[in-house]
């Protein structure tokens, strides 16, 4: 062994502080030239391996949000994190055509995770919205001369030029146009609560397979290359798709040689009950995209496709940090902890528990229109009466602030802008990490309960008040 370049130059003491303390005058002036928003609540600490995260303040919260849906195994998970640490010992970067341990290990262990024939994988640290966008390209590797893209209405994809326009467009939220609108057609998502076509989903008959029918016959203006679907839809709502609609859409794109892509950003590696909703509806696609839970905590993305598909060329999947063996060693240990502490069928019974009494309070609350779930997956949709469904936005908003001051952290679905204001952000979101203890899970409902109890009882003046405040934050400075 060669003696190392540099020594430590910082003390231990001086690396605490860079990560422990932060100023007034620091915030303040990291406020000031932040160019995206910031909340107003500075997150410290996680419990390792638990649900609850601690303020700079001192505060305590349980997290029904797992930070973006992504803690599936707690806070700071210490099986993670060792095998993180350890990693950090051999390598931290390499560049993406180096292979390292982690990346085999994970390729390998992705391939033959999910039922059926093992799958082609690629990775990244970019996370969902790089792993679709490595779907598109493959498609179009795959169906030469193919460049159009189904996707359903209230999807969330990404955020990049290209994601964005995958996803739900939400004019005054996102003030710039997006790019290559003429290479994607929307269909209405299945959201049998609000029925695309009206229809009452006890009897439908999947009538909604024909609306993707006609995207592809009248809409599409050129060779369509892949459709692109959340199984069960995470942002736009904690909206599953019904019994049978997954196995009739890969019926469709079969029939048109369409390549289905699954968004599992959300839904996979235990979530739902099962390790992904493919699992769960027992459909696979020709692709599967994941992120989020992947990854323990650590920033990666994946693509797994079908065997016989062409792979890419160094040039057509690389990134200079795209194969950094720190999150695919995390990811390892990740998947590791979800099968050992059997957390599939924990947040199954979890989730079975939750709903049961969301579905009990529901028949005493007008304001709750809907429970859904499977698992730690729960959306439970506010309205104004049940009659006629009016979203309960300004509800909702007021619940979010209300739980956070009695030391729950929730968060709400994407919204819907019609005429410069909001009108349909209105689901309040039950995703903690996997691991909650019930005492806490117990405390989240009772919470639950006294929010919902509290927001049913606002006035129309504060409704407008809330409005307003809610489109001062969706566009800063406006």
């Amino acid at each position: 062994m060669t003696e190392p370049f540099s020594p430590q130059v910082l003390s231990e003491e001086e690396i605490a502080s860079l990560l422990s303390q932060v100023s007034d005058e620091e915030v303040t002036h990291a406020r000031r030239f932040s160019l995206t928003p910031l909340k107003g609540t500075i997150l410290y600490q996680g419990e390792p391996g638990g649900a609850v995260v601690h303020d700079y303040e001192g505060n305590s919260y349980i997290d029904c949000t797992a930070q973006a849906w992504t803690l599936n195994v707690g806070y700071c998970n210490p099986d993670v994190l060792a095998t993180a640490v350890e990693q950090m010992k051999y390598l931290t970067h390499v560049r993406y055509a180096y292979p390292t341990i982690p990346r085999l290990k994970l390729i390998n262990r992705l391939s033959t995770l999910f039922p059926g024939e093992p799958r082609k994988v690629c990775l990244n640290i970019q996370g969902g919205g790089a792993a679709i966008e490595a779907a598109m390209k493959l498609a179009m590797i795959n169906k030469p001369g193919a460049d159009i893209f189904l996707v359903p209405s209230r999807g969330y994809h990404g955020a990049s030029l290209t994601t964005i326009t995958t996803s739900q467009y939400f004019p005054y939220v996102t003030r710039f146009p997006c790019f290559g609108r003429d290479h994607f057609v929307r269909f209405a998502y299945p959201y049998c609560y609000r029925c695309p076509m009206d229809r009452d989903p006890q009897t439908c008959g999947l009538a909604c397979l024909d609306l993707v029918e006609q995207a592809i016959r009248y809409h599409a203006s050129g060779i369509v290359a892949g459709l692109i679907i959340e199984p069960m839809q995470g942002a736009g709502g904690q909206v599953p798709t019904p019994p049978n609609y997954l196995a009739g859409l890969k019926e469709i794109c079969q029939k048109h040689n369409i390549f289905l892509v699954y968004d599992e950003c959300q839904t996979a590696f235990g979530r739902i009950g099962a390790m992904s909703a493919a699992e769960y509806y027992g459909v696979m696609p020709d692709m599967l995209v994941l992120t989020k839970g992947l990854g323990g905590g650590f920033p990666v993305g994946a693509l797994v496709a079908r065997a016989d598909l062409k792979g890419f060329t160094e040039a057509e999947e690389h990134t200079t940090f795209g194969s950094d063996p720190l999150p695919f060693a995390a990811a390892l240990a990740n998947i590791e902890v979800i099968e050992r502490l059997d957390l599939c069928e924990r947040a199954r019974v979890l989730g079975k528990k939750a709903t049961a009494y969301l579905h009990q309070l529901q028949e005493a609350c007008e304001i709750i229109g809907d429970v859904r779930c499977p698992g730690l997956f729960i959306g439970v949709e506010l309205v104004e009466d049940r009659e006629s469904k009016t979203p309960a936005t300004e509800r909702a908003a007021a619940f979010l602030e209300l739980a956070k001051k009695l030391g729950v952290i929730f968060d709400v679905s994407m919204p819907d802008i019609v005429d410069g204001r909001p009108t349909m952000r209105n689901v309040i979101k039950i995703k903690p990490p996997l691991t909650i203890g019930e005492e806490q899970l117990n405390q989240v409902l009772e919470t639950f309960k006294f929010c919902v109890d509290q927001v049913s009882k606002i006035p129309e003046e504060m409704k407008k008040m809330i409005l307003q405040k809610m489109m001062t934050e969706a566009i800063p400075g406006e």
